[in-house]
């Protein structure tokens, strides 16, 4: 006898494990989608798509997500998609992430009950597409391509040059009906791999920031992870720099630390805010909501050493503040140097320092830049031109593996 599918409201509201799945649950919705995440803290990558899931509702998905175990960007998905399931994800990316806490042995005797989970779910939610988050979920993206569903792969990130980026970019293509890229030099890296698999480059896109400008003169803010590819160090070594110039002003730093697990940078960090150039002077905040520091700075700051489209630019751009970036990755496809933001080389805290106090000292060019880059975030980089973007690559992984030869090579053309 066969069973009736639940009724809207059996759909669980709370995340799932893969072994609580209700009997007979299938989301309802003509297109299903299943986005894979690789990270439960709330960082770029998982917070853009996040953001971006209500647009594609609009335009037919029913968006369920697999989420790498608790934390906070669990939390923030709440109401956004069908299904969460949770399951604790013990692979790893890199030596010192497998010897993290449980440690590589546990993660080992851990993954194949972790792979089979997702399997399983696979099976129970049927997804049109799965929407892969990340190059560091290429073994879920691996399962996925096994089952027979197009995968759509969606690289947010420049890996550092290596032999293990080009295993990673060749198993990329292997496994991927469509490949995603936020930024042109990640579209570049791909390009050099993806052979006949086609590649588009979607900008991810900022919802508008609910928020009252209250700005407190002289404050300079970075958001973001505190590590060396986000340039923490570089960022204070342009504080200490800059407050020769300009001793009226004050710094501050929203984002987490030791994420990467990186003890050296961590303890370099501190010794920096402690200097005697800058006692007094900077706060590291800790994770804090973005409204509520951007409301606050007279100027915004950004000294990565590498990033493929940082979300905190977006963000600082919707909010109206003037902007102090280096010019790497698809830094300059956010930002145009006078137009909407200051660009500074890299590594270059001399340079770093010079422009905020050239913004400091010269308000009508903090104004011009700010409406300039607020505008600009409004024109080009919203979530609903980012979700047509995703739209377009969830229906080209579609016809490439379903439809009849024709179409496949029509879809190929257009890409």
């Amino acid at each position: 006898m066969s069973r009736e599918p639940p009724a809207a409201d059996a759909h669980p509201a709370a995340p799932i494990s893969p072994d609580e799945w209700p009997d007979g649950l299938v989301p309802p919705g003509f297109l299903r989608l299943l986005a894979v995440l690789h990270e439960s803290e709330a960082l770029g990558a998982g917070r853009s798509l996040l953001a971006c899931l209500p647009a594609l509702r609009d335009a037919g998905w029913t968006p369920s997500l697999w989420l790498p175990g608790p934390g906070p960007l669990v939390d923030e998905s709440a109401g956004v998609a069908e299904l969460r399931i949770v399951s604790q994800r013990p692979l790893a990316y890199s030596a010192r992430g497998w010897r993290a806490p449980p440690g590589a042995v546990a993660r080992a005797a851990r993954t194949p009950a972790y792979l089979r989970g997702f399997e399983r779910t696979l099976l129970r939610l049927r997804p049109h597409v799965v929407h892969v988050n990340t190059l560091r979920a290429l073994p879920e993206a691996t399962l996925v391509r096994r089952a027979g569903i197009p995968v759509v792969l969606h690289v947010h990130e420049l890996p550092e040059p290596g032999a293990k980026r080009e295993l990673v970019l060749r198993w990329a293509a292997r496994v991927a009906d469509v490949l995603v890229a936020v930024s042109a030099p990640v579209a570049d890296l791909l390009r050099r791999h993806a052979g006949t698999v086609p590649l588009v480059t979607v900008h991810n896109g900022v919802a508008p920031l609910e928020l009252t400008r209250r700005v407190e003169p002289g404050l300079v803010g970075s958001l973001g992870t505190i590590c060396r590819v986000k340039g923490t160090d570089v960022f204070l070594r342009g504080a200490a720099r800059a407050l020769v110039g300009s001793p009226d002003l004050s710094f501050e730093h929203a984002g987490q630390s030791g994420l990467d697990r990186d003890v050296e940078f961590a303890r370099m960090v501190e010794r920096l805010v402690e200097s005697p150039e800058l006692a007094g002077k900077v706060r590291l905040l800790g994770r804090r909501p973005a409204a509520e520091v951007l409301a606050r700075w007279e100027i915004f700051v950004l000294a990565s050493r590498q990033d493929a489209f940082p979300l905190a630019v977006l963000e600082a751009m919707q909010a109206g503040l003037p902007i102090v970036a280096t010019a790497v990755g698809g830094v300059p496809e956010q930002l145009t140097h006078l137009e909407t933001g200051l660009l500074v080389p890299p590594e270059r805290p001399d340079e770093l320092a010079d422009a905020i106090v050239r913004l400091h000292r010269d308000a009508p060019l903090r104004r011009r830049l700010g409406e300039a880059a607020a505008a600009r975030a409004r024109a080009v980089f919203s979530l609903e031109r980012q979700a047509v973007g995703l739209h377009t690559a969830y229906l080209a992984a579609l016809n490439l593996r379903h439809a009849p030869p024709p179409v496949q090579r029509a879809t190929r053309e257009a890409l």
